[in-house]
């Protein structure tokens, strides 16, 4: 599909996919955190809950880091590095000012997203031949 566009294009295309995805999917991501962190639920000064905007912040950026490797190993046939290390700039700065539990999270998720990539990519290889 994308092997004959641009190196561009085809970093743009899996920014799209990837940004959508986190956004369908980050409900999924914000429940695992809340499962395996436990995060103590104070709805702050204000008595505004704690999981409104920047909770889904936080998850969308979480998503984010899963299926942004995960495209890029799947669409992204020349230069995965390259579109790779642009696309998670901006997210892992945000992940640095987080803190050290973000950052553990952070190899987590796009070691598994890249995995995965490269296993689908492995499997659909074996049976195209």
């Amino acid at each position: 599909m994308l092997e004959k566009k641009s190196v561009f294009w085809s970093a743009v295309y899996v920014f799209i996919l990837a940004l959508i995805s986190s956004i369908i999917f980050y409900s999924l991501f914000g429940k695992l955190y809340i499962y395996i962190f436990n995060p103590v639920m104070t709805g702050g000064l204000g008595g505004w809950s704690s999981l409104d905007a920047l909770g889904a912040m936080q998850n969308t950026i979480f998503a984010y880091l899963f299926f942004l490797p995960l495209f890029t190993m799947l669409f992204v046939k020349r230069k995965q590095w390259l579109v790779w290390l642009i696309l998670i700039f901006i997210p892992f700065t945000m992940v640095l000012v987080g803190g050290s539990k973000h950052l553990l999270w952070f190899f987590i998720f796009t070691i598994a997203g890249g995995i995965i990539g490269w296993l689908i990519n492995a499997v659909i290889g074996k049976y195209k031949r």
